[in-house]
């Protein structure tokens, strides 16, 4: 497929939207994405299910360093350089073409800035252009619909659901499988 709706302005900070930049995650970052993770604001919403230390942190960062699956990123503020979350694209299939995506926004105070926006446009952009992947998924719990309509306004398609995979709160929920493919993001973009 020809790229013609790809661009990508990389600089220092590899990736700059226009609120937003994505750089690669630092180990100086690990504190604040630890205690971002362990918060019930953003715990609620991932699949992680233990609290985590710094060693557990230190292991997942040393595990990026290395594995090719996994591309994460903090996303700062371009006005200041505020981190104000983390996103990447994981379990890239380089085989298939397809990785999900991964995004959140740390603190409650950033949400409905258009932070999350800029960011995912960035990586649906790195992820269609440079990656060359063919798929972008990603997997919501079906109680979180300020994800989905996230996912949605930005053009991502219900593909499926898990039922019962998740058990939060005491009692078990589906979760829902939003995709956007290649063609139908450049057909956005160009």
């Amino acid at each position: 497929m020809d790229n013609l709706g790809c661009s990508l302005t990389k600089g220092e900070s590899m990736l700059e939207g226009k609120q937003v930049r994505l750089r690669k995650i630092e180990e100086v970052d690990l504190p604040k994405l630890r205690d971002w993770r362990n918060s019930p604001y953003i715990r609620a919403y991932t699949r992680e299910y233990r609290p985590l230390n710094m060693l557990n942190q230190n292991k997942w960062f040393s595990s990026l360093l290395i594995d090719q699956t996994n591309v994460m990123f903090v996303i700062e503020k371009k006005e200041d350089s505020e981190l104000v979350g983390c996103c990447g694209l994981t379990y890239l299939n380089w085989k298939e073409g397809h990785g999900e995506v991964s995004i959140y926004i740390g603190d409650q105070k950033w949400q409905e800035k258009g932070y999350a926006s800029d960011a995912l446009q960035l990586l649906l952009n790195y992820g269609f252009c440079e990656l060359r992947l063919h798929r972008i998924y990603a997997i919501i719990f079906e109680y979180n619909e300020a994800s989905i309509k996230f996912f949605e306004k930005n053009k991502f398609k219900l593909e499926g659901r898990h039922r019962e995979a998740r058990f939060w709160d005491g009692k078990f929920h589906d979760e829902l499988v939003y995709g956007l493919l290649e063609h139908e993001y450049l057909e956005e973009h160009i």
